[in-house]
């Protein structure tokens, strides 16, 4: 959905508060860890759960660990409850509202009590509609495309979705998920203080994408 590759965890961690309508992160990442660490949830259980289970949905545990396991659910739960704008965490949390629905709607039960394989077929459908380009807006004089100055200079340069709710909720845990260190050190390739200059590396099966370009 996002290439990681040649992003730093600040630029990473930048995109995940842009996401969540968080113009400032007082205390900066160690604020975070500590609302993470501080094990307060600020979603009610229920729809913690509903995080963690479109979480594992979107990024899961295959060869190496997936979102639940790198502690996403957690990170943007902190992300929601004490920084988040209230519109924007209206949006993401509508956005799970939607899935749970749609599960109700096909198997009658939530989202969180279907199987994996259930899951998938509930949440792949809904993800390739909601993340179509909508058509532009149209200045009704002139009939041509305008631009939506309403929205901050971030959002208009970012993706635009059907569904925009549903769009930030997939990138945010998806920029969360390779800001983490169990990304860092299991999906992506990471040197702190990079060696010497190779112009040719041959790829294989096994190389991993680069991620911590400039360090943290």
């Amino acid at each position: 959905m996002i290439d990681g590759m040649g992003m730093d965890r600040r630029t990473l961690l930048g995109r995940a508060l842009a996401l969540a309508g968080v113009a400032a992160l007082p205390g900066g990442a160690e604020a975070l860890a500590a609302a993470v660490q501080g094990g307060k949830r600020q979603l009610e259980p229920a729809r913690y759960a509903l995080l963690g289970a479109v979480a594992d949905t979107i990024v899961p545990t295959t060869t190496t660990p997936g979102a639940v396991a790198a502690g996403v659910p957690a990170v943007v739960d902190a992300l929601l409850g004490d920084w988040a704008s209230p519109p924007r965490r209206a949006e993401l949390i509508g956005a799970l509202d939607t899935i749970d629905g749609l599960a109700r709607a096909k198997y009658q039960r939530g989202f969180v009590a279907l199987t994996p394989a259930e899951r998938t077929e509930v949440l792949t459908p809904y993800d390739v509609q909601a993340l179509k380009p909508p058509p532009p807006p149209v200045d009704p004089l002139t009939g041509k495309p305008k631009q939506d100055t309403s929205q901050s200079l971030m959002d208009r340069m970012s993706p635009r979705y059907a569904d925009p709710g549903y769009g930030k909720l997939k990138e945010l845990i998806v920029v969360v998920f390779y800001y983490s260190e169990t990304a860092l050190t299991h999906d992506l390739a990471y040197e702190h203080a990079p060696g010497e200059w190779q112009p040719s590396i041959p790829i294989t099966p096994s190389t991993r994408p680069w991620g911590g370009v400039g360090g943290i």
